[in-house]
């Protein structure tokens, strides 16, 4: 399975990565505010690292990312 950054979508549709996976709200390095480059720097996190996990591992970082939603 081949993800791109391109994917890394907010929920209307703003890309969050860079074409190169780096931070950068509508895919400009940089740029967004503190809470939507803290976003993007999460979604560069799971960019760079989770493509070499297993499914297990992916439930259990999803289910840690759980424990934040109200």
């Amino acid at each position: 399975m081949s993800i791109e950054a391109k994917q890394f979508l907010t929920g209307s549709g703003r890309r969050v990565l860079t074409n190169e996976g780096r931070q950068g709200m509508g895919g400009v390095a940089g740029v967004g505010s503190s809470t939507e480059k803290m976003q993007g720097y999460v979604a560069e996190a799971v960019f760079e690292n989770c493509g070499q996990l297993d499914n297990q591992q992916l439930d259990d970082i999803i289910s840690w990312i759980q424990l934040y939603k109200s």
